[in-house]
């Protein structure tokens, strides 16, 4: 069955590609775009602000489940609107339609009860239904920007006067109808909201959500494993993995007994290197102190594999 989806999957994704029919804002289960992607393309539209001197307000929103949320007689209407029909859109209908679950607690089975929406977890088709549904959540938006990763969405907009304020919210407004209208329901809880840049007389406000609540301001905010602040430095999030490294090198040196070449390199490369690389485009430190606080991780880990640990540390990488 699953390799019968990666088929069809597969031809999906190369019919939406070839027809142009995917958002270009999603960076979600899409070929050739990642969160490297997403946060890059969020960061220059933030640059180029800046290089304007004037401010670009963010507002990172939270949908509710979405994954679960999605109605399937609404999802199967935009499957057609993608111009996915015939045999395969018969056999999507098929496929989505018809599904039972139980739930068992404390011993006990429920009744079998019909699965009204969501994409079917598990499922290799999951991620390109869902991408489907989302994809025209900024149809109706006329002046701002919107980037997604899945569900991950966020919506921007440059601030020259108190209008483009307005015209901000007006766009929210049009997301919120936009989730009224498909089902879907948002955690207003985690709103946040971050201002880059400085615009003359303008205050920084809260917009609001959809029950008409005032979005959290912060000067910090993890965006797709991130952690972002408002001054651009990154150096929480340096921080962070810096700590989250240490840790893990602890831990890897406590568990395994070896300090042969081979297998350190093997738990350095899966467990340190990949925290320490993760979107280092868009974080990488240009201040000499944050540098060498990431490289001593590297240092000391290199320092305990047996026949390095007699040499200098650039000798060590050389090997």
């Amino acid at each position: 069955m699953k390799i019968f989806e990666r088929v069809v999957k597969r031809n999906i994704m190369k019919h939406l590609i070839e027809q142009n029919l995917i958002n270009p804002g999603q960076h979600g289960f899409v070929p050739g775009r990642s969160t490297k992607t997403q946060l890059l393309q969020h960061y220059c539209d933030i640059f180029e602000t800046l290089s304007e001197g004037t401010r670009i307000d963010t507002i990172f929103l939270d949908f509710a489940k979405a994954f679960d949320k999605v109605d399937h007689d609404i999802l199967l209407q935009k499957v057609a609107k993608h111009k996915i029909k015939g045999k395969i859109g018969l056999w999507l209908q098929e496929f989505l339609n018809n599904r039972k679950y139980r739930v068992v607690a404390n011993g006990e089975m429920s009744d079998v009860q019909d699965v009204l929406s969501g994409v079917p977890q598990g499922t290799v088709l999951a991620a390109v239904l869902f991408i489907i549904m989302i994809s025209d959540v900024d149809e109706n938006v006329k002046s701002s920007i919107v980037r997604l990763f899945a569900d991950d969405t966020r919506i921007s907009r440059k601030i020259t006067s108190e209008e483009d304020k307005v015209l901000l919210q007006k766009d929210l407004n049009v997301i919120y109808d936009w989730a009224n209208k498909n089902l879907m329901k948002f955690n207003e809880n985690k709103f946040e909201q971050m201002s880059h840049g400085e615009a003359k007389n303008i205050k920084i406000e809260p917009y609001k959500t959809q029950s008409g609540n005032e979005i959290k301001i912060g000067e910090t905010v993890r965006d797709l494993g991130v952690i972002a602040n408002n001054n651009l430095l990154f150096r929480e999030h340096i921080d962070n993995i810096v700590t989250s490294s240490k840790i893990m090198s602890g831990v890897l040196l406590r568990t395994f007994s070896t300090r042969q070449e081979e297998p350190m390199m093997r738990m350095f490369n899966s467990y340190i290197k990949s925290k320490l690389e993760y979107c280092s485009l868009v974080w990488s430190p240009w201040h000499q102190n944050e540098i060498n606080k990431l490289e001593r991780i590297q240092k000391i880990f290199t320092s305990k594999i047996y026949g390095l640990d007699q040499l200098d540390y650039h000798q060590r990488l050389k090997n």
